[in-house]
């Protein structure tokens, strides 16, 4: 078995669908977690090839970019799907997730405290309802529990992190689901998956 290295910061971000894989496979790995401050000073000197985190060492091999590395750990632990249309599936998830944190992203990082009240309010009332229901409707193609096939795949930790994050960026609010019940089904039934539960009672608790 190969050995497993993941370095990301003290936070959930861009590290977590890694973390959610590792859980699902039962797979070791060695979780390094590094502050904003060591990172300055170690960055130079680090294996990431573009600077950035995260990064996975797999023995000698250095894999960087997150949703790389979550769709290279996907396919290693067969969570990718079976078929071309499951893959396509998954990158349908993922595309309207990217669509999603680049808002969250965007906001979060504003300044002008009216801009960011200004852009936090269209999130909520406008963009989130009108996503919902678009990732809902996907999610209902697929005719089965999950967003591909019948078992959890990458598609449902894609949807599950990303509303994770939402659920703080509205103050912890489940009504986040209240146009879309079929994600909130959807949810719950990834979060109460033994595996997925396990790692976030025992995860180290961050805002994001």
């Amino acid at each position: 078995m190969p050995s497993y290295r993941l370095t990301y910061f003290e936070a959930r971000g861009r590290g977590e669908i890694a973390r959610y894989l590792f859980a699902l496979a039962d797979i070791p790995y060695l979780d390094i977690r590094v502050n904003l401050k060591k990172w300055k000073k170690i960055k130079g000197d680090s294996k990431a090839p573009f600077g950035q985190l995260p990064i996975l060492e797999v023995d000698d091999k250095v894999l960087c970019q997150s949703d790389a590395i979550a769709v290279y750990l996907a396919r290693e632990f067969g969570l990718a799907g079976k078929t071309s249309w499951d893959e396509y599936r998954v990158y349908v998830v993922q595309g309207a997730v990217t669509d999603a944190m680049t808002k969250i992203i965007g906001i979060h990082f504003e300044e002008d405290r009216t801009k960011k009240a200004r852009h936090q309010y269209h999130f909520s009332e406008n963009f989130l309802p009108s996503w919902l229901s678009a990732v809902e409707k996907v999610y209902k193609e697929g005719g089965t529990s999950f967003f591909v096939g019948d078992s959890l795949t990458l598609a449902d930790l894609y949807f599950f992190n990303v509303c994770e994050t939402i659920q703080v960026f509205s103050r912890g609010s489940k009504d986040i689901f209240k146009s879309a019940p079929a994600l909130d089904e959807l949810f719950d039934r990834i979060a109460n998956t033994p595996k997925i539960k396990a790692w976030r009672e025992k995860r180290p608790k961050t805002h994001f």
